[in-house]
C-alpha cells in the first residue's frame, strides 16, 4: 500500500483484480466494459462509467502489506471499502472519519494495531463495520452508529459496551468495598478519639481528686 498515495496524487485510482497480488493503477478516464460488481444484492456494471464516480474499492483476499494511507479519507464518494484478509499493519487512519458516504468498511483479518479512532463516530451512513481479527487495543468509541456495531472479535486488547467488556477506566468501586472503607474510617476516628480523650480524662480525675482531699482536710479541721 506504500505506493497508493502516489497513485492518488497523480490522479490515478487503484483497483485490484482477484488474480493479482499487487495494486494496479487504472487511469481515471479508462472505462472497463466487462466489470460487474454486486452492491446491496443487485448487480451494477461499471461499463461506460468514469472512475471519478467510483464508489467501491475491494482489495480483499490478497497479500497486500504495509500501512493504510491517510489519503484514502479524501474519497468522499466511497461507499464500500474492503481490505480484509490481507497483511495490513499500522493504525486505522483518523481521516477515515471523513468518509461521509461510507456504508460498508471492512478491515478485518489483518494486523492492524493501536486504538480505534474517535473520528469513526462521524460515520453516519455506515451499516457494516468489521474490524475483527486484528490487534486493536483500547476503548471502542461510543456514539452514533458505533453503538450498534459488533464486529470487533479477536482483538484481545479491546474493551467497551459493544462487546460487553468493561474498560479499566470505567470500573467503579462496589458498594460493599465502599462500606468497608467507611467502616475503616469510623474505626480510625474511634481509636483517635480514645487516645485523645484518655489523657484529658486522666488529668481531670487527678484535679478532681486533689480538690476532694483538700475538702476532707478542711472537714477534719472543722
Amino acid at each position: 500500500m506504500a505506493n497508493l498515495p502516489i497513485m492518488m496524487e497523480t490522479h490515478q485510482i487503484p483497483t485490484l483484480f482477484p488474480t493479482s497480488h499487487s495494486i494496479l493503477a487504472i487511469d481515471r478516464d479508462f472505462t472497463y466494459r466487462d466489470l460487474v460488481v454486486t452492491w446491496k444484492k443487485s448487480f451494477q456494471g461499471l461499463a461506460f462509467r468514469n472512475f471519478d464516480t467510483y464508489t467501491l474499492l475491494d482489495v480483499s483476499h490478497n497479500k497486500i502489506s504495509g500501512e493504510i494511507p491517510s489519503s484514502l479519507g479524501s474519497l468522499k464518494a466511497l461507499k464500500l471499502f474492503n481490505i480484509s484478509h490481507n497483511r495490513i499493519s499500522g493504525h486505522i487512519p483518523v481521516s477515515f472519519g471523513d468518509l461521509q458516504n461510507i456504508e460498508s468498511l471492512d478491515l478485518s483479518h489483518n494486523e492492524i494495531s493501536g486504538s480505534i479512532p474517535q473520528s469513526l463516530v462521524k460515520l453516519k451512513q455506515v451499516s457494516v463495520l468489521d474490524l475483527s481479527n486484528n490487534r486493536l487495543t483500547g476503548k471502542i468509541p461510543v456514539g452514533s452508529q458505533m453503538d450498534t456495531m459488533t464486529e470487533f472479535g479477536n482483538n484481545p486488547g479491546l474493551c467497551g459496551m459493544q462487546i460487553g467488556v468493561t474498560c479499566p477506566e470505567d470500573i467503579r468501586p462496589s458498594k460493599e468495598k465502599e462500606k468497608d472503607d467507611g467502616d475503616g474510617k469510623n474505626s480510625w476516628f474511634l481509636w483517635e478519639g480514645t487516645w485523645v480523650g484518655f489523657p484529658f480524662g486522666f488529668f481531670s480525675s487527678i484535679v478532681i481528686m486533689g480538690y476532694f482531699l483538700d475538702f476532707l482536710r478542711l472537714f477534719k479541721l472543722w
